[in-house]
């Protein structure tokens, strides 16, 4: 399987943290417009902004590198790169996040593990066949998540 490319890596691990590209770029002292080109794959970093942008990441330098994936977590990663900007949008309010800490605390999972599945499944999960889904819709989803988890 072909890896993803560096733009691609970078924009999911930015979206998986709830980061914006300014929070990034400032994170990493390099200026927006910089971490932008590179997430488009417009331009190649030195390997010293690589390492402050795996730092602004919370990631090792080497995942940020890594062009091949042994298993499913490239398609994910695909997926959490082109989330809708409605979820994008609810990703990164109280509500989300509560809830998120609350089904890692019942699992026992990391916050940020339990973070990325979440996205992954409201990334996949099926759509009306119009427009972009609602803060409601977001969140009614979020809500039958929390019935299953509670089983």
């Amino acid at each position: 399987m072909t890896g993803l490319s560096l733009g691609d890596r970078m924009r999911a691990r930015r979206l998986e943290l709830s980061l914006t590209l300014n929070e990034v770029a400032r994170r990493a002292g390099l200026s927006m417009q910089y971490i932008a080109n590179l997430e488009r794959d417009r331009r190649n970093p030195t390997v010293g902004a690589l390492s402050k942008i795996a730092e602004a990441l919370e990631m090792p330098t080497a995942s940020l590198l890594r062009e091949d994936k042994a298993d499913e977590s490239g398609a994910e990663e695909l997926m959490l790169g082109s989330l809708p900007k409605s979820l994008l949008a609810f990703s990164r309010t109280s509500q989300f996040k509560a809830k998120v800490w609350r089904f890692a605390q019942l699992t026992g999972t990391p916050v940020d593990e339990m973070r990325h599945r979440v996205l992954v499944g409201m990334t996949s999960a099926p759509r009306r066949n119009r427009g972009e889904p609602a803060t409601e819709d977001w969140m009614r989803l979020l809500d039958a998540y929390d019935l299953i988890i509670r089983g």
